[in-house]
């Protein structure tokens, strides 16, 4: 929902075009967006409702079908019924299914690729053959890019310029009073994450800290973890502050998605979950960790593997199934920042405990941000997924 809802907008409001964004629950889509209710038009959107079953009318399916680009997101698929009206065309509508993001090297071998569909038109016409093209997003070339619009680089940096100032005004747009100790903490670290069996593990150590550290946990599925560490037996809720040893935890609100690229901009870690968030952290120019959707037989690890390749500059060893990890170093040595990132990452994954990790990647957290400015750079130089996708769609008209 938020990669599609940050791609319609950008196609709105940076090439002009006029965008459908057909969606399956609009009761979660206004809660996202932070509205009772959704109308026929956000923001510029014009968006629909995906019912199911799929009503099947003609005046539906040609309206899909007379578009000049029907994009498919997340592998979804379009009912058969809007398909057969793609058929029925003189010209078909450029049709796209954009792929989940991943790192791994096959995508560029399969970005642009095509599906030939054969469709049936009656008994007096003979079938009509639609190629469908996968979009690949990736961080390389040869790939379809990662979404980035206009001015979120410049307003990283006008963020970071003064963050302690960023900072105070981001605790009053968010109307959080901090306790002292809260306040004081000069750690910043952002957790969006999915359930964790690590959290304990990780907030115990840095309750250990001498250092004071603001965990900032904005509602969503991480918090029943944090409730369980917390030996919470009921919800926690949007202000709520609780202080461990050095640790101070705050739930926030869910927020919009241009406060969360504040979030993510001034925080000094953030560990961030799927794909949107993923990608937001790294245009934040921050430390991340990434915990990647798991997947049947360990294919997610391999995924976070490849994507460590990259970050790292280095060959990364994927671990999949059901290998456990390799025991956390003990003492206090720190590791290479970058061999201290992988296997916190690794750890966070597979569930393990992340105690002595952190006091390994704590120390690495300065020279991590360097890295993540330099891999921000990077991929700044790279075109955007929008803009990849308006420019494939001029040249199939040529």
């Amino acid at each position: 929902m938020g990669v599609c809802w940050r791609l319609a907008r950008q196609l709105v409001n940076e090439h002009g075009i006029e965008v459908v964004l057909w969606i399956d629950d609009l009761p979660a889509f206004a809660d996202f967006l932070g509205l009772d209710c959704v109308d026929e038009c956000v923001a510029g959107v014009q968006v629909r409702h995906w019912t199911s079953p799929w009503p099947s009318s003609v005046a539906t399916d040609a309206l899909i079908a007379e578009s000049a680009v029907v994009i498919e997101a997340f592998a979804c698929e379009l009912p058969e019924s809007v398909i057969d009206a793609f058929a029925q065309r003189d010209t078909p509508p450029l049709w796209i299914n954009l792929e989940y993001l991943s790192a791994e090297s096959w995508v560029t071998q399969c970005h642009g690729l095509h599906s030939l569909h054969s469709v049936s038109r009656g008994v007096e016409q003979s079938p009509r053959t639609l190629s469908k093209t996968f979009f690949f997003p990736g961080f390389v070339p040869g790939t379809g890019g990662l979404l980035r619009e206009g001015g979120l680089l410049e307003r990283h940096e006008h963020w970071q310029t003064d963050e302690q100032s960023s900072r105070q005004q981001l605790l009053v747009d968010l109307g959080l009073a901090l306790t002292p100790e809260a306040a004081s903490a000069t750690l910043w670290i952002s957790v969006f994450t999915y359930e964790s069996a690590s959290l304990a593990s990780w907030f115990d150590a840095m309750a250990e800290s001498d250092e004071p550290v603001l965990c900032l946990v904005p509602e969503g599925r991480v918090l029943s973890s944090v409730a369980e560490y917390l030996d919470r037996h009921t919800s926690l809720v949007p202000g709520e502050s609780v202080r461990v040893g050095a640790l101070s935890i705050v739930v926030i609100p869910f927020l919009s998605q241009d406060d969360y690229d504040r979030l993510l901009s001034l925080c000094d870690l953030n560990l961030v979950r799927g794909e949107d968030s993923f990608v937001r952290a790294q245009w934040a120019a921050r430390p991340l960790v990434w915990h990647i959707y798991p997947q049947e037989e360990g294919v997610h690890m391999e995924k976070l593997g490849a994507f460590l390749g990259l970050y790292c500059g280095q060959t990364v060893s994927a671990v999949g199934g059901q290998s456990r990890a390799r025991p956390a170093p003990t003492g206090r040595a720190a590791l290479p920042e970058m061999e201290a990132l992988r296997r916190f990452w690794e750890f966070w994954n597979l569930g393990e405990d992340c105690r002595e990790l952190w006091h390994h990647l704590r120390p690495q957290l300065p020279g991590l941000r360097e890295r993540a400015r330099n891999w921000q750079l990077e991929l700044a130089q790279l075109p955007d997924l929008a803009a990849n996708l308006v420019n494939y769609h001029r040249q199939q008209q040529c």
